[in-house]
């Protein structure tokens, strides 16, 4: 196995076509992010990426004697995302870091990324985006939920060059603090 970049990206095909594991995996089941309070959390899960509570335990009698964390399972599209207030309740993103990892990219259609920007607009999250990779027709829109989780939006298909900041270079990169926000349900 060779660690050295032969190629960038090439097209849509390599992007979508999902070649046989040799371990047998069948991709990701689900995403776990540290939450301060999964209650609050799946609010914005609910009202901000669309989501879907699937299942949700540790308040119980039985799950708090074992133990058990309390979190909740959501279905954002096709991803199971599971929110949970860890067992240290320390263990959560930093604020301050300008670091994008790690994040979790939900996918959509580029007019699904510029609906999702004017939705983040009305609901008073901050964003960075869209933006365009170089090297690859992938456009991003970038944003943090209220516990600082990193959190992308991406397409694969073209969007219009007029709604579109490159990354990098001149144009700079997601400041990740700049993005921290306390949002409020709505009722």
């Amino acid at each position: 196995m060779t660690t050295e970049i032969t190629k960038t990206f090439l097209d849509h095909g390599i992007r979508f076509d999902i070649p046989k594991n040799s371990v047998g995996l069948t991709g990701l089941d689900h995403v776990g992010m540290a939450v301060r309070n999964p209650l609050e959390a799946g609010k914005f899960v609910e009202q901000v990426l669309g989501g879907v509570e699937v299942y949700r335990a540790g308040w119980d009698a039985e799950d708090i004697k074992l133990g058990r964390p309390q979190h909740i399972f959501y279905h954002v599209g096709a991803t199971l995302l599971e929110i949970a207030k860890p067992k240290d309740d320390s263990s959560y993103p930093d604020l301050n870091t300008l670091e994008p990892q790690p994040h979790w990219a939900f996918g959509t259609s580029a007019e699904g990324l510029l609906q999702f920007a004017d939705h983040l607009k009305a609901q008073g999250v901050p964003f960075d985006g869209p933006r365009s990779h170089r090297g690859m027709s992938a456009v991003s829109i970038y944003f943090r939920d209220p516990d600082g989780n990193n959190l992308e939006v991406t397409t694969w298909e073209e969007v219009p060059e007029d709604k579109v900041t490159p990354m990098g270079g001149p144009f700079g990169f997601p400041s990740w603090p700049d993005l921290c926000h306390n949002w409020t349900p709505r009722a």
